[in-house]
């Protein structure tokens, strides 16, 4: 049995954490909201520590995003989300008392740029109504020691949760946005998820190891007002009778650890108990062989495990037990820069015919991550082809261009062989421009983001519980901006 905190004892701290971290947040916002006069610097002397390292700002963005299906009645039926949005979010962080203790937090908003009613489930604003929201995103306390060779912190409270740790000279990562079973999942441009939980990251080895562990209570979607159960907040968003959020979940537990025995080489392991839905289990290597000057060959493996535990939510309905299952899945990634400017990468995987691989609380680390197509259905067979071209070497710094092919085939519903889903090809594009010089607008992120998926096959429809062969497309269009604005 696991223990119960945070929402259930979570009102205790959160509301030490929040009272402390909203004085900080409600000065700013209104220096914010206020007009265009600056925040004035704090002073900072010996009497005053708390202040040193102190900083504020605010994370502008705006998206539009809009996806449609020409849809194939009544296996594969038509539909349209879209919308968009402009906010952000500011933050505040203390500096540490007595090097050791400091706070933090966020408050993030959505204000409605476009929102038709007809079309909800954008992820960008507040469903299904299409309306602006805001939130106390963040509220934490954060214990932190640095010692020689070592390095360590504890939070408490409202965060985001970002176990990532990239390998150095390297264009592209496999995902971009999640390495592992619970992260930000910020995939539309607006707010990622947020956690209550108690987490513990550091560095070790002379920080060549570093370890992240922690035990999550409650979530808030990317959209959500609210922070949920596990159970409760992957399914709110969704078109589901209200007894979809009857089910419950205690929390999760997690351990994760990226370790570089060598500069070139990393290993990423990582362990996620969720309370009442599932386990899982997941490893990966990752290598890089330099060449002359900025070239390289790249190659990783991964390898991944999951089954089901307590009362299986994740693999039933409307808050019910499910059946019990049990996953596995493999894959392999490669990547080259043969010249500055191209930089070819690819992938494939297999996945076990038992059940699909779920990743509810992120991307998730599978290679096998697409605009549309995430992560793999039971059987599923999947190859990705795609290469980025740096227009840095024609002088234009700053602007790339990705694209991706993908195919996937094989597929069926939680490993019955009788019950198939329809292939699934897709493209998909992205735009990219970050603004690369010093100044008020350094790292500017613009993007313009572009997928097309076909679907083609034999699919098993659960509403006339029959097989229809289906032909169907599905369109996905998005642009956003970010900008990173400091106030001190």
């Amino acid at each position: 049995m696991y223990p119960r905190f945070t929402s259930r004892l979570g009102n205790h701290y959160l509301l030490v954490v929040a009272v402390v971290s909203g004085m900080v947040l409600t000065s700013l916002n209104g220096a914010a909201l206020a007009g265009d006069e600056a925040l004035p610097e704090p002073e900072v002397t010996a009497d005053n520590p708390f202040w040193d390292k102190a900083s504020a700002g605010y994370m502008f963005r705006a998206s539009y995003f809009e996806r449609t299906s020409d849809g194939d009645v009544p296996a594969l039926p038509a539909f349209t989300q879209e919308g968009a949005g402009i906010g952000g979010w500011l933050y505040g962080t203390t500096g540490e008392f007595a090097d050791f203790l400091s706070f933090g937090g966020s408050y993030y908003f959505t204000l409605p740029l476009y929102a038709p009613e007809a079309y909800p489930y954008n992820f960008i604003l507040r469903d299904p109504d299409q309306l602006g929201y805001s939130v106390i995103g963040e509220a934490y306390a954060k214990l932190h020691y640095q010692g020689e060779g070592n390095n360590h912190s504890l939070m408490i409270g409202r965060q985001s949760i970002n176990n990532q740790w990239f390998m150095d000279g390297v264009y592209r990562f496999f995902s971009k946005l999640d390495q592992s079973m619970i992260g930000r999942r910020d995939v539309r441009a607006m707010h990622p998820i947020t956690y209550e939980a108690v987490t513990l990251q550091g560095r070790l080895l002379d920080e060549s190891l570093r370890y992240y562990a922690g035990y999550v209570t409650d979530m808030k979607q990317i959209n959500d007002i609210e922070f949920r159960n596990l159970y409760q907040g992957v399914y709110q968003l969704l078109t589901w009778p209200s007894a979809a959020k009857q089910g419950d979940s205690d929390g999760m537990a997690y351990f994760q650890i990226n370790w570089k025995p060598q500069d070139h080489t990393m290993i990423s392991a990582s362990y996620h108990a969720v309370q009442n839905l599932l386990n899982m289990a997941y490893l990966d290597v990752d290598h890089v062989i330099p060449l002359q000057e900025q070239n390289y060959f790249r190659i990783g493996v991964q390898g991944m495990y999951q089954d089901s535990n307590g009362e299986s939510l994740v693999s039933g309905s409307n808050g019910q037990p499910g059946e019990d299952f049990s996953t596995v899945y493999a894959g392999i990634y490669f990547e080259a820069r043969p010249f500055p400017w191209w930089i070819p990468y690819g992938m494939a995987g297999l996945t076990s015919e038992r059940s699909q691989i779920r990743s509810p609380y992120s991307i998730g680390p599978s290679y096998l991550i697409q605009r549309v197509g995430e992560n793999s259905l039971a059987g599923e067979h999947t190859w990705i082809l795609g290469t980025v071209i740096d227009f840095a070497s024609w002088g234009l710094n700053g602007l790339s261009f990705d694209v991706t092919y993908g195919q996937r085939t094989h597929r069926n519903v939680d490993g019955n062989a009788d019950l198939p889903m329809a292939d699934w090809n897709e493209v998909a594009t992205d735009l990219i421009y970050i603004f690369p010089q010093d100044g008020f607008f350094k790292n500017l992120r613009a993007r313009a983001r572009y997928a097309k998926v076909w679907q083609d096959g034999d699919q098993w429809v659960a509403s006339t519980n029959s097989i229809q062969d289906v032909n169907t497309t599905i369109e996905d269009l998005r642009f956003d901006i970010s900008l990173n604005i400091p106030f001190f």
